[in-house]
């Protein structure tokens, strides 16, 4: 079925992949999907990769070397690779990654990719990991469940992604203003202790900024009161833990500090569209 295949890392501990057939190489499509959880050792190094390959973080932390800077990978980081580009990166040993890659069948960068401010062999940051998780789950979804229509679907479901990368993409570091400190302070914040956090209130406490300067900062660099954005990250982890089958609805909302599962599960549901309870048995299904 498949014209292309790729040699897929030994350092994963868990994995989910899909392959579409693809019509040649004149033409940009995405031919490979995957979700995998990495180990703790997880590091590639290669002086080039033979397809053009988007990767988005959905979990963990590590270092992505540009050149030779080496620059932090945190939950929402998406880089690119392909020929001819040399890349480096990896997790630290206590918070692996668990993220999402797609590849292309394109010679050359894709061009919707590049108008999306994606560059080859850059990394750059994106807020709000709910609709990305989404997206590459229903692309491998769709894979896993591949027929005539499928690749087109996929391709549609790629232009959504790349729309959600321009509008989540975090403003360019090159702000050295006051105001984009304490939103990078606080976003740091938010991202590392969002399972502790549970409040506007207590991200104020954190970051030594009252909830009102917060809210205008958040609304001027992200577009989403930071309220929403931690709602948003503790969802998008619930849906990892949820995936896995192995903790229970009432597990995963302690685990985010949630002390009442049905607060846990009405808010999942409103942000994901679903119940936490059907997250597994969807993802077994390909629902």
């Amino acid at each position: 079925m498949d014209e292309h295949s790729l040699e897929l890392s030994a350092q994963v501990t868990k994995g989910r992949y899909a392959n579409l057939s693809s019509p040649g190489t004149e033409l940009h499509q995405i031919f490979m999907m995957g979700y995998e959880e990495c180990t703790p050792d997880y590091r590639i190094e290669r002086n080039e990769f033979p397809f053009w390959t988007l990767e988005y973080v959905a979990s963990g932390a590590g270092v992505y070397l540009e050149g030779q800077h080496r620059r932090p990978i945190r939950h929402g980081a998406v880089f690119t690779y392909g020929p001819k580009i040399g890349h480096c990166f990896w997790n630290e040993s206590d918070r692996p990654f668990k993220k999402y890659f797609i590849a292309s069948s394109s010679d050359a960068f894709p061009v919707a990719w590049r108008e999306a401010g994606l560059l080859p062999g850059k990394m750059l940051q994106v807020g709000n990991g709910v609709p990305f998780v989404s997206i590459f789950d229903q692309m491998l979804d769709e894979g896993v469940c591949a027929d005539t229509q499928s690749p087109q679907i996929v391709t549609n479901l790629e232009q959504v992604l790349l729309a959600q990368i321009i509008r989540h993409r975090g403003t360019a570091r090159g702000d050295k203003s006051g105001s984009r400190k304490v939103y990078d302070l606080s976003m740091d914040i938010l991202q590392k202790d969002y399972r502790r956090l549970n409040s506007l209130t207590d991200l104020a406490k954190c970051s030594g900024y009252s909830g009102e300067y917060l809210c205008r900062i958040f609304k001027k660099y992200h577009g989403e009161s930071p309220y929403q954005v931690l709602l948003h990250r503790k969802m998008s982890a619930a849906w990892l833990l949820l995936r896995d089958g192995r903790l229970q609805v009432s597990a995963v909302a302690r685990e985010l500090g949630y002390q009442d599962p049905l607060h846990f599960s009405r808010t999942f549901r409103k942000i994901m569209g679903c119940a936490p309870s059907s997250v597994h048995q969807r993802m077994e299904n390909g629902v």
